[in-house]
């Protein structure tokens, strides 16, 4: 006897058994005529479909789901789950093969045996509509509608698909229908929302997202992404619907993101700070400090911040408060909130886990305080605060504790005591506190190799390199003098001196002029600008100075010149980093032009 075993794609033996006479009459069977006898394939048809699709061999997935469908049909009591599988697998690998015209027919029995079915009819409608066969489509649809008994899915559905189609019109009729007949509600608010975005209706849309959150709270990011197109002139009535009365935190948070999105930080604060306090509140405030931190909206993130603070103190949330404070260049506050933190509790021995927990985060403080104080001009005061506690410190936190301090002394002038404050660290070898003390001496040539290897890269930094990797000269007195008044604060003082340097640096003055305008208040930046603009017109500056004057001009409320130069930035450097921000800010300001005659 010779037998040959054959293993076929879904791991079924299938044996062909070649028998000899004898072997056939021991069998008990004829002898062989010639012909094979194959085990039929008993395979669950929804599993060899699945199986099939994933093959990507459609004909076969197809033939298997109509397969699995017409066995659930068979049955006295069909089983939902399956056949909704089923029939949603054959729409789905029809469609990827091209053929649901072919499926059609095999849809259309399935709901005549199935006519309340929602998944069934929910295929034929997507079927018919994606075809373009939109009577057949509409008479799907009312037979849905009619066999659903007042149910809202019939609407959504067809809504849904009107809509991605790029049909505001149709799925606007067929909702205001679906209003007559099912009475207005929050059933289709969610479509009726980006209807009114496809139509460009942008209060509205906003007011039935507002009225969609208290059901559909996963739509806060649609209406995010939706709202987020909403032009200048139109924001002010999606404002109104999003903070109408009475207050709701999916509504103030939607439009805090959008304010963020549409570069108003203060007014996304506003909003969302001025809403009832809760867990979920105190929440949202603290992921919104973050966002504004990283959108260094560093007064905003200080405000954030101390709401959540005031609410749900934190040893995080107070340092982070702090810190925002010191960025945002508000020292004063900064301070205020550190040593209101570190007040230690008073009381009984049952107080001591407080008074461990506010001595905590007194270190943690520590450095924050130091830095405000160098800020405020009372370096003397850091220095001795950090004196008397440096017998409670470790070396680890010594050596973190001494970088704010060498901070504050180079920001008071005093670099020996900057120096002093360094000796005995690794502050000794950080690249940017060595590059910052050879700057601000005036020895271009060692800044330049230090800041260079930096681990940073803040703009003051960046400001900095720029420069230097312009000025040809090896030493410059007046150059570091100008930095040091940038590192005291005194802006006015330092945009005084880079501008008188400039004359003085050869091909790097237009780079001292742009310095010196950013430090500059706008009155005086705008003579500056315009000053890069005229002398240096090839300069890598002069796209920058384009930009900002554009920016200063539309401050001043003179929308006519800032178009003009925005204009001309697109005009002449169509290639510059900023011409895209040149872009958006020219359609902007088109945006908020009444047209001629109005």
């Amino acid at each position: 006897m010779i037998r040959r075993a054959l293993v076929g794609a879904h791991g079924v033996l299938v044996v062909l058994a070649l028998l000899t006479p004898q072997g056939a009459m021991a069998q008990g069977t004829p002898p062989n005529t010639g012909t094979v006898a194959v085990r039929p394939d008993t395979t669950d048809p929804l599993t060899r479909a699945l199986e099939a699709e994933d093959r990507s061999a459609w004909p076969v997935a197809i033939a298997a789901y109509r397969e699995a469908i017409d066995r659930q049909l068979q049955l006295p009591s069909p089983d939902g789950e399956r056949l909704a599988l089923g029939m949603l697998g054959l729409e789905r690998v029809a469609a990827e093969a091209g053929q649901l015209d072919a499926i059609v027919t095999t849809i259309d029995g399935v709901v005549a045996r199935r006519p309340g079915d929602p998944t069934v009819r929910a295929v034929q409608l997507r079927t018919l509509t994606t075809l373009a066969r939109d009577i057949e489509a509409r008479t799907a649809f009312e037979q849905w509608r009619r066999a659903a008994n007042g149910d809202a899915a019939p609407y959504r559905e067809y809504a849904r698909l009107l809509l991605q189609q790029g049909r505001a019109l149709a799925a606007d009729s067929l909702l205001k229908e679906a209003a007559q007949r099912l009475g207005a509600g929050t059933a289709f608010v969610g479509e009726a929302a980006q209807l009114h975005v496809a139509l460009q209706r942008w209060g509205a849309a906003a007011a039935a997202f507002r009225e969609a959150f208290a059901d559909q709270p996963w739509l806060e990011t649609a209406a995010l992404f939706a709202l987020q197109r909403t032009p200048p002139t139109a924001r002010d009535s999606v404002r109104q619907q999003l903070v109408a009365s009475p207050p709701r935190l999916a509504a103030a948070r939607v439009l805090a993101n959008l304010e963020m999105a549409w570069g108003e930080p203060r007014r996304a604060w506003n909003v969302l700070g001025a809403v009832p306090v809760n867990d979920s509140t105190v929440a949202a405030w603290h992921d919104f400090a973050e966002r504004a931190e990283l959108g260094e909206s560093w007064l905003v993130a200080r405000d954030a911040w101390r709401a959540v603070v005031d609410r749900a103190p934190t040893l995080d949330a107070m340092r982070r408060a702090a810190q925002a404070a010191l960025r945002a260049g508000d020292a004063a506050g900064a301070l205020a909130l550190v040593r209101t933190t570190v007040r230690a509790p008073s009381g009984s021995a049952a107080d001591s886990m407080a008074r461990r927990s506010a001595a905590m985060t007194q270190r943690a403080m520590l450095a924050i305080e130091i830095e405000a104080l160098g800020d405020l001009g009372r370096v003397q005061e850091a220095q001795q605060r950090l004196d008397r506690l440096r017998s409670e410190l470790d070396d680890d936190t010594r050596r973190v504790l001494a970088r704010p301090l060498v901070g504050a002394w180079l920001r008071a002038g005093d670099l020996s005591r900057a120096r002093a404050a360094m000796a005995g660290t690794d502050l000794e070898d950080d690249d940017e506190l060595v590059g910052w003390m050879a700057l601000y001496e005036g020895d271009l040539v060692l800044a330049r190799k230090h800041l260079v290897r930096a681990s940073t890269r803040r703009t003051e930094l960046v400001d900095a390199l720029g420069i230097l990797a312009r000025v040809r000269i090896e030493r410059s007195t007046a150059l570091g003098a100008a930095f040091l008044t940038v590192a005291r604060r005194d802006s006015s003082s330092a945009s005084r001196q880079f501008a008188q340097l400039a004359d003085s640096v050869g091909s790097a003055a237009p780079a001292l002029l742009a310095m010196a305008a950013r430090l500059a208040p706008s009155g005086t930046a705008l003579a500056v600008w315009e000053q890069v603009i005229t002398a240096h017109p090839r300069s890598p500056e002069a796209p920058e100075a384009l930009l900002a004057l554009a920016r200063l001009h539309r401050d001043r409320r003179d929308q006519d010149r800032a178009i003009t130069r925005l204009e001309q930035l697109l005009i002449e450097y169509p290639t510059s980093a900023l011409a895209p921000q040149a872009r958006r800010e020219l359609d902007r300001l088109k945006g908020q032009v009444p047209p001629a005659g109005r």
